[in-house]
């Protein structure tokens, strides 16, 4: 499953940027490995940082780009923004979706980031991180932003907000 994403200029925005960020040199291994993750999965990826990855996938309803990236503590995979709303407060039935969507997904969490935009986000503990964790984490991202695109569309309806 390549990624059909062209690759253009965003500034991430991430949850957990108070956190202090990796420092590879404790763990050497770690900058190796999460390439070779990548390359199993069979997915491109462009590296910002030791500690940040940017890849994306072209689903059934678009084209998501997500960020990965890496804490002492925390890895944290990232489409930012999922539904971008366009400077406008986020209609009720987008937030009751997020809401309702939040209780029954699995690993993944919808979230409204500072500048109101919707994202779609799995969080996962650094320690013990390994391959199956990575695969789960880019297979539930794309698997829910692709599965629940059109209904977020249809919940924001005349607002404005624009589904990237």
């Amino acid at each position: 499953m390549a990624p059909a994403v062209a690759l253009r200029r965003v500034a991430p925005r991430l949850p957990g940027r108070a956190q202090t960020l990796v420092r590879w040199g404790v763990d050497e291994d770690m900058a190796k490995t999460l390439p070779a993750y990548f390359d199993r999965y069979g997915w491109q990826f462009e590296r910002r940082r030791t500690d940040l990855y940017r890849t994306g996938f072209a689903g059934d309803t678009g084209q998501y780009e997500i960020w990965l990236r890496a804490t002492d503590n925390w890895v944290y995979f990232t489409i930012n923004p999922y539904i971008r709303a366009e400077g406008e407060p986020l209609p009720t039935p987008a937030l009751r979706l997020l809401l309702e969507l939040n209780y029954t997904v699995n690993l993944a969490k919808f979230l409204v980031d500072n500048d109101g935009d919707i994202a779609l986000n799995v969080e996962l503990p650094a320690e013990g991180f390994s391959y199956s964790h990575f695969a789960d984490a880019l297979t539930a991202l794309s698997h829910y932003a692709d599965e629940h695109r059109r209904a977020f569309d249809e919940a924001m309806g005349e607002t404005g907000g624009e589904v990237v």
